[in-house]
């Protein structure tokens, strides 16, 4: 009962974070509707996230919790990789004002290998510093938390709720794809999955100058030994959304 009880409480926390709408998910969803390895793009993003949530339990994050540099570097990585492929999105949704268009740009993205695929969803999973808040620092806290006996099954709900999602995502639109393949769609889909890449990548800007601001205001302080340190890194800021 007591096993039951942590893996749903796990469960529910697990698909409370995953369940908004971002560019992960949108990728998913697309992947699906194209009818082309949605299974191992499913699996990609299921298994990522369970190392993710394994890398927070072990206590790693609190080794880039305490380290700028490396918080910076994800950061910086993951703006210049969001901006350009969210503009690059937003250029394919722009084009496909023409049914000749779309039956270029759909055999384009259908005969993408599996490699090139995979490339795509690593940098959508693995540059965006939202997944890592969701997964390494707030699950891995939260189960570190719990008491020892209740740790492995809150874990395990964690884990299954990524992989019910992501699966249920891909395969719902594998599903409907056949039905809704239109260019008016992929517009749709293209243009809003550019704009939350570039949102997100922009408020990783907003998160430095929240950062420099809280920097500039303590400075003048520093002097005095009772001063208080800096209260916020980059990725507790992040958590703000």
């Amino acid at each position: 009962m007591l096993f039951l009880f942590s893996y749903f409480q796990g469960l529910l926390l697990g698909l409370s974070l995953i369940i908004a709408i971002g560019a992960q998910n949108l990728f998913v969803f697309n992947q699906g509707l194209i009818g082309k390895h949605v299974l191992f793009v499913c699996l990609f993003c299921s298994i990522s996230d369970a190392l993710l949530i394994l890398i927070g339990y072990s206590g790693v994050y609190l080794i880039v919790e305490n380290n700028n540099f490396l918080q910076n570097l994800i950061i910086f990585i993951g703006f210049f990789w969001l901006i350009s492929y969210g503009i690059l999105k937003i250029k394919d949704g722009l084009l496909l004002t023409k049914k000749n268009s779309f039956n270029i740009h759909f055999s384009e993205i259908s005969n993408r290998n599996l490699s090139n695929t995979l490339l795509v969803i690593a940098g959508i999973t693995w540059f965006n510093p939202h997944v890592y808040l969701d997964t390494v620092f707030l699950i891995g806290s939260i189960a570190n938390s719990q008491q020892p006996n209740k740790q492995i099954p809150f874990l395990i709900g964690t884990v299954t709720s990524s992989f019910l999602f992501f699966f249920f995502l891909g395969y719902i639109g594998y599903k409907i794809g056949p039905m809704i393949n239109t260019p008016s769609l992929w517009k749709k889909i293209n243009i809003t999955l550019g704009i939350i890449m570039i949102l997100i990548a922009f408020n990783l800007i907003y998160v430095y100058y929240l950062m420099f601001e809280e920097v500039r205001l303590i400075k003048p302080h520093t002097s005095n030994p009772n001063s208080r340190e800096l209260s916020h890194t980059p990725l507790t800021l992040l958590s703000r959304r």
